[in-house]
This record gives structure tokens, C-alpha cells and sequence, in this order.
């Protein structure tokens, strides 16, 4: 096995501080700004002088090989800690978001009407000072509803929690992302747009103690019935006094996973018939349950302008249709990313297979190179 070491370089304000660095985390994730902590020794007491908050700073991290590093982070600086200990080395901590940060400074109240939904992301990028502008915007709604006799009210929130929250009520995702020419690129797009889109790195495949090739170090799935995203039963009449009722839509097929031969062979006699009954009769449980689990929720009196508003809110999120979550830790990966699809292999079947990363965190210091993550299904 090629002994790989960790790299990292930060530069800030066009300056390297790789030096001073003695460790770096970046964070990404689905539904908030990705972010960045910076831990610096500073036995002399100089350095907290002379970093400010506002400052940029970008970390390039990954291993010295080539192609195996590359910029994660464009960030802004917006807090500074200090450590001053009763013994040991006095220690700066710099924390910082990307630049959508800049967007949740300062809270507006302003009714939107007339206009789509992605017409309101892009004129809120447009509204915002030099400085905080993205020159390239991505928002793509289907269907995108017109609002018009309901409007919206952005009523005292930041833009950033504006766009978070219309984000959330049309199932999409608002993040900032660099392209590969590591410009900052602003996306406002549907959930079912991510989990289908083509990713150099959809093809991670972790693999848990399955021998030479396992790089799993750790994973802790579960299953709550309150995780699935379930589809909501609206009748109402719109503003012509028509009614309006929203449409059936393809239920959720159950998955039920089957026993595993090999494992099967290395249970004992007497388990395997317990085993093989307790599975029968359990899979038809689970078939009835998921049918309740998943069965529409009553919105009653919910007022919407028109039949795409239904629509455009009353879906389901790909993410949580199997209503897992889990949490794992891999040997530091730089292609492991937030909204990104990987697949797990080497646990039990049920929770075998393909998942959704909503949240990765990469760290580098004293002991290396580790990569933390949340998923879901």
C-alpha cells in the first residue's frame, strides 16, 4: 500500500500561511454555507494582530501526490477566537463561510410578486453590493410557480435565510459551489436535479472490513419511521373558486433486502430457521407498515394561487424516501463531497447500497488525514 502524506496550503489575502496553519477542517453542507476552521499556534502572541475577520482565505488540502489535492474552500473570515491557557501555547482558532455568508448580514422586508420563484434567487443576486455579487447564477425550478395573487414576504430575514427557506418549501437546494475553473458559482436547483446529476465522483464506492480494499473506518446507519418525506393531500380552492386537488404521483416502492447466503452458511443450525422465519414474516410487516408511513398527510385549508404552486411544494425529497441516516469516517478523501452519491458495502444488506451525502468534513492535523461524513436515504 503507497504511503500517501497529507497537504494543505492556505492562502490569505494573496499571502501563504500554510506555516502558521497546525490544522484545517472543512465542512460542506447541503443546507448551509460551507465553512472553514483554521488553528493556529501562537506562542508569541503576534499573529492575532495581524489576521482580520473579513479577510479571504482559500485552502487547497488533499495529499502531496499529484491530482490528489485541490481547492475546497473560497472563504470569508467572520470569527476569530482566542485561547490563552494556563499552561501550554497561547492558540488562534479563524472561522470562516463561503461567500454566501455575505448575504446573511443584514435582514430586508420586502413582499415578492409577479415573478417565478428562480426570477426572485436572481434578483436577490442582483440587488447585492459588488462585493457579494456571484457573476454566475444557476437556478432552475420545474415546474416554477408564478407568484402572483399569494405573494411572498421576505419579513425581516437575511437574503441567505430567505433563499434557504424557499429552498426548503420548493424541495430544492441553495448552495455555492466552485467550478473547475474554481470560480464560486451560486445554485438554486432542484433536489431530484443533484441526486440524478452526472459527478466525477458518484463512483465512491467505502467498503467496510472487506479486506485490502476496505477504507471504512466507521459507520452508524439507522432507520426512523420520522425521517420519510411523505407527500401532502391538498384540497383547496384557488382564487377563481375552482378546486383544486393535488395530483397522485407514483408511490414509493418498499425495498426489502434479502439475506445474505454467505453470512446465512455461518449462523448456527439451530439460528437459521429462526432467522429465515423472523425474515418471512418481518419483510411483510415492514411492506404494511411502509404503506401507513408513507400514506399522504392531511393539509386541510391550505390556500395556494394555483394547481403548480401544489405541485411545485407537494413532492417528496429523493434524500429521505427511505427514511435512513447514517454517519461515517473514511481515510481522508477529497472526492468524498456534500450532494454528492456514494455507495456503501461490507454491512448488513438493508442498509447496503446507494446513499445521499448531505454534510462531509474533511480535517488535516497532527494525526492526518480523515474525512467524517452524514448521509441519507
Amino acid at each position: 500500500m503507497t504511503l500517501r502524506s497529507p497537504f494543505y496550503q492556505v492562502m490569505m489575502e494573496g499571502q501563504d500561511i500554510t506555516s502558521w496553519i497546525s490544522a484545517v477542517t472543512v465542512v460542506e453542507d447541503d443546507r448551509q454555507a460551507d465553512n472553514v476552521s483554521l488553528t493556529i499556534q501562537d506562542p508569541r502572541m503576534i499573529y492575532a494582530d495581524c489576521l482580520f475577520e473579513g479577510s479571504t482565505v482559500e485552502v487547497d488540502l488533499g495529499y502531496t501526490q499529484a491530482h490528489q489535492h485541490a481547492l475546497m474552500i473560497r472563504a470569508i473570515i467572520t470569527k476569530v477566537e482566542l485561547s490563552y491557557p494556563d499552561s501550554g501555547v497561547p492558540a488562534l482558532t479563524l472561522k470562516g463561510e463561503d461567500r454566501s455568508i455575505l448575504m446573511g448580514l443584514v435582514e430586508h422586508n420586502k413582499v415578492w410578486r409577479d415573478q417565478t420563484v428562480t426570477d426572485i434567487v436572481r434578483k436577490i443576486n442582483d440587488a447585492q453590493p459588488q462585493e457579494s455579487k456571484f457573476k454566475r447564477v444557476e437556478a432552475q425550478l420545474n415546474p416554477d410557480p408564478m407568484i402572483k395573487s399569494k405573494p411572498i414576504h421576505q419579513d425581516g430575514k437575511t437574503d441567505l435565510a430567505f433563499l434557504q427557506d424557499l429552498a426548503q418549501k420548493y424541495h430544492a437546494k441553495c448552495f455555492v459551489e466552485l467550478d473547475k475553473q474554481n470560480n464560486e458559482v451560486l445554485y438554486f436547483i432542484p433536489e431530484r436535479r443533484i441526486m440524478k446529476i452526472n459527478r466525477p465522483d458518484e463512483n465512491i464506492v467505502l467498503y467496510y472490513r472487506t479486506g485490502t480494499n476496505s477504507n471504512l473506518l466507521s459507520f452508524a446507519p439507522s432507520f426512523d419511521s420520522s425521517y420519510i418525506d411523505r407527500l401532502k393531500d391538498v384540497s383547496d380552492l384557488d382564487h377563481h373558486g375552482k378546486k383544486i386537488e393535488s395530483q397522485d404521483k407514483p408511490p414509493v416502492q418498499t425495498v426489502i433486502w434479502n439475506l445474505d447466503d454467505i453470512r446465512m452458511a455461518q449462523a448456527s443450525k439451530q439460528d437459521r430457521p429462526k432467522i429465515q422465519k423472523l425474515y418471512d414474516i418481518g419483510s411483510q410487516r415492514k411492506e404494511a407498515l411502509q404503506e401507513k408511513l408513507e400514506a399522504r398527510q392531511p393539509a386541510v385549508g391550505e390556500v395556494v394561487p394555483d394547481q403548480s404552486e401544489i405541485e411545485s411544494t407537494n413532492d417528496t425529497l429523493e434524500s429521505l424516501r427511505l427514511g435512513m441516516t447514517a454517519s461515517g469516517t473514511t481515510f481522508g478523501n477529497i472526492w468524498l463531497r456534500a450532494k454528492s452519491k456514494i455507495s456503501i458495502q461490507g454491512v448488513n444488506q438493508r442498509f447496503a447500497g446507494a446513499w445521499y451525502v448531505s454534510t462531509v468534513t474533511h480535517k488535516v492535523d497532527g494525526s492526518g488525514y480523515r474525512t467524517d461524513f452524514k448521509c441519507v436515504r
